[in-house]
């Protein structure tokens, strides 16, 4: 066993508190075979948030190397990280360093947007996401606090603009959707009808939440059927019979309605399950399940 495959399996172990084994990789051309590849399976990091923590100490350091060398063994190739506080203090280039080690590929980056981020600001994101290598940036929080269209209408329009900045630099902005975006409705308009009537297909594209959009009453499949030229990737997060998060495949979403529904279109399948702030939530557990899953699915 080489040194480096041993350290990625002590840095799993270290995670979980047990060894996780990694799902074989599926034989493309063998009946039942999976219908996703896995060039186009990733996961979001967000589902790591409290298993890391906050800080840029070389402990958090630590956490987060174990965190990419436990998804690397599990047989994730591509990860879509967030860069609200950074990556534990390392920069782009020394993330980007730490992800070729473990051989992981950025499918999206997620960072923060606000009315007043200014293109300066805007430039330095997206030399960020030109450093990882992704064709994906944007906000991963919408503002919770418009309470117009115009408010929407006008935020709409701030990021075709910054959409437009992305796609001279052959990226596009990303616009990952809640369920609030379908709930703020406004003389029978939502908040997603106007970011869509709002921004060109050129500049913005959109990253459906699965949990989200059930959890707001809509029908996931007719939005990726009616929207397939503009939602480039879901979040694949699934709800349990009450109503709250749980593991992908364990839940009532019927997610192979919705992925033919939304035809080949979709880059990237990215699991998720919202992180708990608890000893007993084991992160990596969901999304090793959730590799298996999309491996597995068929439509």
């Amino acid at each position: 066993m080489s040194l480096r495959r041993a350290l990625v399996l002590v840095a799993a172990a270290l995670l979980t508190g047990c060894t996780q084994s990694a799902p074989a990789e599926p034989d493309a051309t063998a009946a039942g075979a999976s219908s996703i590849p896995d060039s186009r399976i990733s996961v979001q990091l967000f589902t790591f948030f409290y298993a890391i923590g906050f800080g840029e100490d070389q402990a958090a350091r630590d956490r987060q190397e174990q965190v990419l060398a436990s998804l690397a063994e599990a047989g994730y190739r591509y990860v879509e990280p967030v860069d609200y506080t950074g990556f534990q203090g390392l920069d782009a280039t020394e993330y980007r360093a730490l992800l070729d080690a473990y051989g992981l590929q950025v499918s999206s980056l997620h960072t923060s947007v606000t009315m007043g981020t200014s293109d300066q600001q805007w430039e330095a994101k997206l030399d960020t996401a030109t450093t990882l290598g992704t064709a994906y940036v944007g906000a991963g929080e919408n503002p919770r606090t418009f309470t117009s269209s115009a408010d929407w209408v006008a935020f709409a329009e701030k990021i075709d603009h910054l959409g437009e900045m992305a796609a001279d630099r052959g990226m596009r902005y990303l616009v990952h959707l809640h369920d609030y975006e379908f709930t703020s409705v406004y003389g029978g308009e939502s908040a997603f009808d106007i970011l869509v009537e709002h921004t060109s297909p050129e500049n913005v594209t959109f990253e459906l939440d699965l949990y989200w959009a059930t959890a707001a009453g809509e029908d996931a499949r007719a939005l990726v059927s009616e929207h397939r030229d503009r939602i480039a990737l879901l979040h694949v997060k699934d709800m349990a019979e009450d109503g709250g998060i749980t593991t992908v495949g364990e839940g009532v979403i019927d997610f192979p309605s919705i992925f033919e529904a939304a035809g080949p279109g979709i880059d990237f399948y990215v699991i998720e399950r919202d992180p708990e702030d608890a000893p007993s939530f084991d992160p990596l557990g969901p999304s090793v399940a959730g590799l298996a899953y999309l491996r597995s699915v068929r439509w």
